[in-house]
């Protein structure tokens, strides 16, 4: 007894350090595992004497994990393959895509809402934040719905939703609501199956043909654009050059521009025509989800692809006079995922991750990092955030020094409008409206940075010169005044 006692004793020592295998997948080599950490099987005195064979460093692209599907009362399938590369949380490209954090900076207020109601843009123009529409012969509003009865998606516990509305007597004609990614935010999908997913539900009289709706994943070869904002609030210059593209003027797009949807995930049904997907939608929130392989390079080219765009469509056929003809969106996301082929993905990955949720903090940085945007306020009595004044060279004449909440992705494009209104006295109890409002230009600033920038602003009676002021956003009764910092590509 004493001497089994030892020689047991004696395995257990010899066996520290090194795992046992076990289970219905004993002997098969272990991703990470050198070949010398897994034992398989023990020999005299606890030595091991046959060890897993050596293990690929990561995953495989291909790899595939079995699973039981605890589906009830012997429904099929039972067990199934799960492919590696669509497990683990998602990185989403898109910024902007959960309604419920969208800052929706230009629909925040009564004045942001009116000017985004009864539009016919022929160029995009920016909506919720990193979100641009265009419709050159329809007529549009684009809200941010707020109602639980229509917002609300089942399971996901969201408030808002993005709604695209045909205007109540507007023309017919497409419809497209976009995001456009620049160099950067791109490059992870170049080479790569790009899938973009996205909840809809259509209007109770959505009047496209069918219910359709249409979506896009473009890419080009085009530069990255600096800061462009042609008009106040539209998009930036890669962004409106895809947008054209998408409402079927494809010679307008960047450069090299392609429509390059390849499929379709499982689970969504539709017809590919051209390199765009149509579906018909549904009245009740349903999550669609679409592929493309995202080239290196522009096919039969050697100029690598540099950006990509997705945008959903519609085209309403009606004119009359109804408020229920509209499409609404939701949790918009673009994830990267291996295109390799093998024999259990022969399109690489094609399906979805679950929805990627993100704190409205983190959401919000992001967006500011492409848009600033503040209206002058009817109500809020508050200074301009992030903005100082000084009285300069007279006491109508003032510069405010603007800091962008967060750096911006690179030096913006500026645009204003005047309005907002200045203090004229050093007590602080009386306002004037200000007006000049423009980017600061002397011998050492001319223009703005990707962190601030100075603004000059005039009024009819300021304090001092020298002295401190605040632009405050409660506006005049014309409440025109509006600064715009777009980063956006």
């Amino acid at each position: 007894m004493l001497k089994k006692l030892t020689l047991t004793a004696a395995a257990l020592t010899a066996s520290i350090g090194i795992a046992i295998a076990g289970g219905a997948f004993n002997g098969f080599p272990i991703v990470g595992d050198p070949g010398n950490d897994v034992c398989l099987s023990f020999g005299n005195n606890g030595v091991c004497n046959q060890f897993s064979p050596a293990g690929p460093s990561t995953i495989p692209n291909g790899a595939v994990i079995p699973a039981d599907t605890g589906n009830p009362s012997g429904q099929n399938p039972q067990t199934v393959l799960i492919p590696s590369g669509i497990l683990g949380t998602a990185t989403n490209r898109i910024i902007g895509g959960d309604m419920s954090v969208n800052l929706a900076q230009r629909l925040s207020t009564a004045k942001g809402v009116t000017a985004l109601a009864t539009l016919s843009p022929t160029a995009a123009v920016m909506t919720a934040d990193r979100w641009w529409v265009i419709a050159p012969a329809a007529g549009v509003t684009v809200t941010i719905d707020s109602t639980a009865s229509t917002a609300v998606i089942p399971g996901q516990n969201n408030t808002k939703a993005l709604r695209i509305a045909r205007t109540t007597s507007g023309a017919a004609g497409i419809v497209c609501v976009g995001q456009t990614l620049d160099k950067a935010a791109a490059a992870p999908l170049i080479g790569n199956n790009a899938i973009f997913s996205f909840y809809e539900f259509n209007g109770s009289t959505q009047s496209a043909t069918n219910g359709n709706i249409t979506v896009n994943i473009d890419y080009s070869s085009a530069a990255d654009t600096a800061g462009t904002q042609a008009t106040l609030g539209f998009a930036g210059g890669n962004g409106s050059l895809f947008a054209l593209g998408d409402v079927g003027l494809l010679s307008a797009g960047p450069t090299n521009m392609t429509r390059g949807v390849s499929g379709f995930s499982a689970g969504t049904t539709g017809t590919l025509a051209s390199g765009v997907a149509t579906i018909t939608a549904s009245t009740t929130w349903t999550r669609y989800s679409i592929y493309a392989n995202i080239p290196t390079n522009i096919p039969s080219t050697t100029t690598p692809v540099t950006n990509v765009s997705v945008s959903i469509c519609w085209t309403p056929t009606a004119t009359t006079a109804v408020t229920t003809d509209y499409i609404e969106l939701n949790f918009m996301q673009l994830e990267a995922k291996s295109s390799q082929v093998t024999l259990t993905t022969p399109n690489g990955i094609t399906a979805p991750s679950a929805v990627a949720r993100s704190l409205a903090a983190v959401e919000a940085l992001y967006q500011y990092s492409y848009l600033y945007f503040v209206y002058e306020n009817q109500s809020l009595v508050t200074p301009v955030p992030f903005t100082s004044c000084t009285t300069t060279t007279s006491t109508t004449a003032a510069v405010c020094n603007i800091s962008f909440p967060v750096p911006m992705r690179i030096a913006p494009a500026m645009q204003y409008t005047n309005g907002f209104q200045l203090f004229t006295s050093t007590a602080y109890t009386t306002l004037g409206a200000a007006a000049g409002l423009a980017t600061y230009s002397n011998t050492l600033v001319t223009v703005p940075g990707n962190t601030g920038v100075m603004m000059t602003a005039t009024a009819s009676v300021l304090p001092a010169v020298g002295t401190a002021n605040f632009l405050m956003q409660l506006g005049t009764s014309s409440a025109t005044g509006i600064i715009s910092a777009s980063a956006e590509p």
